[in-house]
């Protein structure tokens, strides 16, 4: 184990150093807490800043019986300071043990020796210290060498030795007490850095906070560590546990033999045993077992209360079954089978036993074991899947083959072993029957998983030929979402609407996954308005579902999570996803993370949790790679590639880039078209300015934008012209209260989501845009010519009830061609309506940017104070989410405004400006210069702060003047 960063020890560190501020400080320093807390490294990093003399000697257990140890190890540091030879001056004779008279002569010399000068004198774990040496200790607590002596003492919670904590009270003895805490979550983050931090978040929970723990916990593998903290038995043959075996399992091994054997005993029994089972387990009787456990609670290995003995952490249990022989584990797993099976115990509580037994052929076993597989299947598929493939083994002939290889099939897919499904599933899936429908399903989603798309459509093809039977709603409800993934949207629809007409509905859980996949053909065909008024039922009906009942659906959730993505309301989706993923955790149903994490990544980035973002794609694409779920692997690393733009270096970028494009492609042409794109702007290649294929969907309005873009980079302005007014109209067509249906293609399957930062909104260095030319030269105060023979952009009708999200898209395509056509006012306007729409959306990162092009747009028309404020704001925003990649874009933008101020001159106004200052100068009130001008007041105060401002003026006397000596140097220019 390699050292690690000293973190969070602060207050303890200091709470020891302060003794030294003078020799009235307290001088007696007891440090204590559990094992692996951290006393030692606190204890290396006092010593370290310590300015004087430090003798430091350690107490073993091993050691204990030996009269005289940790006393002799003080005498031979303290003649080594002394320069004396130990054998000659400090005893009587060489190789001869001092009486009783040449002891106390001894001690009394030892504290002259440590009194000599200024000493710290460390004891680690004294709890270990043998009779003898207490008393040597004893005597230097009671007759303090000298002023400028300390003692130092560490010992585990409660092994402060009696005779010491007698002394503590005295009151000559000053006493400083330093309990060592668990680590807070800062702390981890500190320890280990290198970590994700999901899996560090996950760390800090398994481990207590406590150090050791924490250290050896990280050592392992993520399948092993699943194991460690579900109180699972390790793997035999794993060697991941190298850690764990050269510090809890050598201690372990250290134990009296009887301890030892009742440790391992708890550890075999796995759930808090009583001491019946443990004494069965054990093979020892019950006061033998007693004895040992009063032993392993006075070391802190164990605790009891409620009638049951639990280790003080997983990870002490799984360092006493692997202390454990094979064959003794076995043995002890059979012994634990048999005394269950006697008092009449749960079945799965039998499993965990008969699972590891050494059985021969065993009918009754076998059935015990499929029965208990059968009752976890829905809270824990591993087990059930390993405990079928057991009772195959033991007892393999039953009348029903099909069904046991249907239910294994099933218990390895919700486990996520997706290949080894299956092949397990083959038989069921190939003989007619009623088995025949399900087997094919499942093996449709293994296939789909696996990426072996024709397979799944050939599967699901042969499915849709057998008659529904009673019962197989979550069958149907399930080849539904697999012919919508594969673009079978006619057969989904049809499927779906069969299942609404039948009884199968009437469950609440197929019902509201049901809905779902509705809602989410209704975005495929642009019908935003339909989709919006049921996702507001959708989700009530999965708000009203118990966990046990949505984990009976819970594949289905990605879909509702898509839906609150496409209609902006990412955070009430968010709620539902980070629900499903803790019912998917909690039950088994691992095979949904991937997607599950996958669009909550996209979730998280959209609303500009950055960090979040990432972490989720990580998580995402851990899963994806776990359950060999290679489409997601470069679906969610599109994602984090498109984030990492904005928040790491360029060769972090350049290093995801290089993973993504070496991944193959997804099958499924959304999930392709969103990582072919996002490798393309990440890549700076010349986006093609072809227009999408005219076909439904709700971000069809970010497809066009996306166009034009490309179309004003070739500078085929008429074309990106053409681009942006079928963006604005699409952009309209999606109000939740209705509008324009765009018309519809031939594909009706769901577009790419669009980038959540970057590319759907202004475009931050996206390649050959008008962002990335400037726009201060665009700006010109004589637009260049528009190839249409027109010089202004039309006025788009924007609609206040359209997706926030695609407003924002279109609306920042019309602001970068007014700019490339030179229309100020278009281009200043369209960048309001994009920050106002971005707001809406919660998008944060799109609405800075869009401020960003706003305060330029600000800058050149001479409004220096609302371009700072939008400045200001876009760079809080850039902070706050971590786009720092985009922080060098608002200081080239703040500097470039800088130089076009003009310095000691008067700022000029706008036009607006120019009325409100006028008629202030001649001394009208606000309301009357608001009534006068058709505005607000509040308006009218807004302009005349900014008219102040610029003016270099506190108040409207001075407004007459300034005004005339604007007037006089515009007529002398």
């Amino acid at each position: 184990m390699f050292e690690r960063a000293f973190v969070g020890r602060a207050a303890e560190l200091a709470a020891l150093t302060t003794t030294f501020t003078g020799p009235d400080a307290p001088w007696l320093l007891l440090v204590d807490g559990p094992a692996g807390i951290g006393k030692s490294r606190l204890i290396a990093e006092f010593v370290h800043a310590a300015r004087c003399r430090v003798l430091v000697v350690t107490g073993t257990e091993d050691a204990q019986p030996q009269p005289h140890y940790l006393a002799d190890d003080i005498v031979e540091q303290v003649s080594e300071c002394a320069g004396a030879d130990t054998a000659t001056q400090w005893y009587p004779a060489s190789g001869v043990t001092p009486d009783a008279r040449d002891r106390a002569d001894l001690v009394r010399r030892v504290r002259r020796e440590l009194g000599a000068v200024e000493t710290l004198l460390v004891v680690d774990d004294a709890q270990w210290a043998d009779p003898e040496s207490l008393r040597l200790l004893t005597f230097l607590i009671r007759n303090r060498p000298a002023r400028e002596f300390r003692l130092l003492l560490a010992f585990r919670d409660g092994g402060c030795p009696p005779s010491i904590a007698r002394l503590v009270r005295a009151p000559q003895v000053r006493t400083v007490h330093v309990r060592v805490p668990p680590f807070t979550e800062a702390d981890v983050d500190g320890l280990l850095p290198e970590e994700k931090p999901g899996r560090r978040a996950r760390l800090f929970t398994a481990s207590h906070g406590n150090p050791l723990y924490l250290t050896l916990l990280a050592g392992l593998p993520d399948r092993e560590l699943d194991r460690a903290l579900h109180g699972e038995e390790p793997d035999p043959a794993s060697n991941d546990f190298a850690a764990l075996d050269r510090t809890i399992r050598a201690e372990l091994a250290q134990l009296p033999d009887t301890e030892r054997v009742v440790a391992q005993a708890i550890a075999v029994c796995g759930l808090p045993p009583d001491l019946e089972l443990l004494c069965s387990t054990a093979a020892l009787t019950d006061a033998v077992v007693a004895a040992a456990v009063d032993g392993l609670v006075r070391r802190g290995v164990v605790s009891v209360g409620d009638g049951a003995v639990t280790f003080a952490h997983p990870l002490i249990r799984t360092a006493a079954y692997r202390v454990s022989g094979h064959g003794w584990a076995a043995m002890a797993h059979r012994r634990a089978a048999l005394a269950l099976r006697a008092r009449g115990a749960s079945m799965p509580s039998r499993a965990r036993h008969l699972e590891h037994a050494l059985l021969g052929a065993d009918e009754l076993a076998g059935a015990e074991l499929r029965l208990a597989a059968e009752q976890v299947l829905a809270d824990a598929p591993a087990a059930s899947a390993r405990w079928l493939s057991a009772a195959a083994r033991i007892a393999p002939a039953t009348d029903d083959p099909l069904a046991d290889a249907l239910a294994l099939g099933r218990a390895q897919l919700l486990s996520g072993a997706a290949a080894r499904a299956g092949e397990t599933l083959e038989p069921a899936a190939a003989t007619p029957g009623r088995h025949q429908l399900e087997a094919l399903l499942l093996s449709a989603r293994c296939a789909r998983m696996l990426g072996r798309v024709d397979q799944a459509r050939m599967l699901l093809a042969h499915g849709a030929t057998l008659p529904r039977r009673p019962g197989d709603g979550p069958v149907q409800l399930e080849l539904a979402i697999l012919e919508m993934q594969d673009h079978q949207d006619s057969e989904g629809r049809a499927r779906l609407s069969a299942l609404f007409d039948s009884d199968a509905i009437d469950d609440p859980a197929v019902r509201a996954a049901a809905t779902a996949l509705r809602c989410l053909g209704l975005l495929a065909d642009a019908r935003i308005a339909e989709a919006a008024q049921l996702y507001e039922p959708c989700g009530l009906a999965f708000d009203q579902l118990t966990d046990t009942a949505l984990r009976e659906v819970v594949h289905a959730a990605p879909a509702f999570g898509w839906c609150a993505y496409f209609l902006d309301r990412d955070a009430d989706g968010l709620r539902h996803v980070d629900r499903a993923i803790a019912v998917s955790r909690r039950f088994g149903r691992t095979y949904a993370l991937a997607e599950l994490h996958t669009v909550r990544a996209y979730s998280l980035a959209k609303l500009g949790r950055l960090t979040d973002a990432i972490a989720a794609a990580d998580e995402a694409t851990d899963a994806a790679t776990t359950f060999h779920y290679p489409d997601l692997v470069s679906f969610a690393g599109a994602l984090k590639l498109r984030t990492l733009q904005l928040t790491a270096a360029p060769e972090t970028v350049a290093a995801q880039w290089h993973v993504i494009s070496a991944l193959p492609r997804p099958t499924m042409r959304w999930w392709r078209q969103v990582v072919e794109t996002t490798l393309a702007d990440t890549a700076r290649i010349v986006l093609d300015s072809t227009p999408p294929e005219d076909r439904p969907g709700p971000l069809y309005p970010t497809h066009l934008s996306r166009a034009a873009r490309a179309a004003i980079g070739i500078g085929d302005l008429a074309a990106a012209n053409t681009l942006v007014t079928r963006a604005e109209a699409a952009a309209a067509a999606t109000g939740t209260t209705g509008g324009a249906r765009p018309a519809r293609g031939a594909d009706h399957g769901l577009p790419a989501p669009c980038a959540p930062v970057g590319a759907t909104a202004v475009p931050v260095k996206s390649p050959q845009t008008a962002d990335e030319r400037g726009i201060e030269p665009q700006l010109d105060s004589r637009p260049a010519a528009d190839p249409r023979g027109s010089w202004a952009s039309p006025s788009p009708s924007w609609s206040v009830d359209g997706l926030g999200s695609q407003i924002g898209a279109a609306a920042s395509a019309r602001a970068d061609y007014a700019a490339a056509v030179g229309d100020i006012a278009a281009a200043a306007a369209a960048a309001e309506v994009a920050i106002a729409a971005f707001e809406r959306a919660g998008m944060v990162v799109n609405r800075a940017q869009a401020e960003l092009f706003a305060g330029a747009i600000a800058g050149r028309n001479g409004d220096f104070a609302r371009a700072t404020s939008l400045f200001a704001s876009a760079r809080a925003a850039f902070v706050d989410t971590g786009a720092v990649r985009l922080l060098d874009e608002v200081t080239t933008a703040q500097r470039r405004l800088a130089g076009a101020q003009r310095v000691g001159a008067p700022t000029a106004l706008t036009g607006r400006e120019r009325e409100v200052a006028e008629l202030a100068a001649h001394g009208h009130t606000n309301k009357a210069i608001a009534e006068h001008l058709y505005l607000s007041p509040r308006t009218v105060e807004d302009h005349l702060g900014r008219v102040l401002r610029k003016l270099g003026l506190t108040g409207r006397a001075g407004i007459a003047r300034k005004l005339g000596e604007l007037d006089a140097a515009d007529s002398s220019a």
